[in-house]
């Protein structure tokens, strides 16, 4: 059993008997005042710059990417907040019917482009703990041991794992390490509380979560109902109809704000 599941089935045996203790501790007297806890200082978030060179190299948005790819993903931010802002839609999940459509490269090019909107900003949240991909894609998250999967078990809290990669008002979240416990992780009560609080806590921000695909895997579909939107990204002369339908079909079709076609050359 791995590192991660042990802790898992660790934190639920826990949360088991701190419900069985909860339910035997009886409220304290009106007259009886507990304590007060010190407030812990606020924690800067840590700032792990990311290379251009490295960036270029694995199709991210620098300031050296080509105009008509700057233009696509500006065209995809304006669909975006016109059919979400004015709705509170804030909390937006990036799949794809199968492995390796590009949806890690839309989802973290689409944050960025989010970010440099002069009303916005963005968190950008690698929710693919099976294969993590946004860090290494980034060139951050050097420490393995401090990733979303950590705060799921309970070893970790937000403030501790987020990262600003040098990007003015783009903040990001990493998974670090792999695991096949996915599944059980997203569908923690931690889990949920972490995207509510994320879409409750700054109103001018997007929360971009990079998610798996969803075609013979559990994961997106755990997933998908904590958010308010999805975004469906195919590979141009990869990804079938049939697969496709399917996905939407999974998803539900009232879920998913657009699909894009990604690779696709234009004549």
């Amino acid at each position: 059993m791995s590192k991660i599941a042990k802790a898992l089935k660790r934190a639920q045996e826990e949360r088991a008997d701190e419900a069985v203790v909860h339910a035997a501790i009886q409220q304290p007297t009106p007259d009886t005042e507990e304590p007060s806890s010190p407030k812990a200082k606020p924690r800067q978030t840590q700032i792990q710059e990311a290379s251009d060179i490295h960036m270029e190299r694995n199709r991210l948005l620098t300031g050296g990417s080509a105009q008509h790819i700057r233009d696509a993903f500006n065209v995809l931010r304006a669909k975006l907040l016109q059919m979400t802002r004015e709705k509170g839609m804030n909390t937006i999940m990036v799949t794809s019917p199968g492995r390796q459509e590009g949806k890690t490269i839309v989802a973290t090019n689409l944050a960025m482009s989010i970010a440099r909107d002069a009303r916005q900003t963005a968190l950008l949240v690698d929710t693919n703990l099976r294969w993590p991909g946004v860090a290494q894609t980034m060139g951050v998250c050097k420490d393995q041991d401090s990733g979303l999967e950590h705060y799921l078990i309970g070893q970790l809290e937000l403030p501790e794992l987020l990262v600003n990669p040098g990007i003015d008002k783009l903040v990001v979240l990493p998974a670090c390490q792999a695991t096949t416990e996915s599944a059980d992780l997203l569908s923690t009560p931690r889990m949920q509380k972490l995207v509510q609080e994320c879409k409750n806590r700054y109103p001018d921000r997007y929360v971009i979560f990079d998610c798996p695909h969803v075609l013979d895997m559990p994961d997106s579909l755990v997933f998908s109902t904590y958010v308010d939107g999805i975004i469906l990204v195919v590979e141009e002369g990869k990804t079938s109809q049939r697969d496709i339908k399917a996905a939407i079909e999974m998803l539900g079709e009232d879920k998913i704000l657009g699909v894009v076609l990604n690779k696709h050359i234009t004549q």
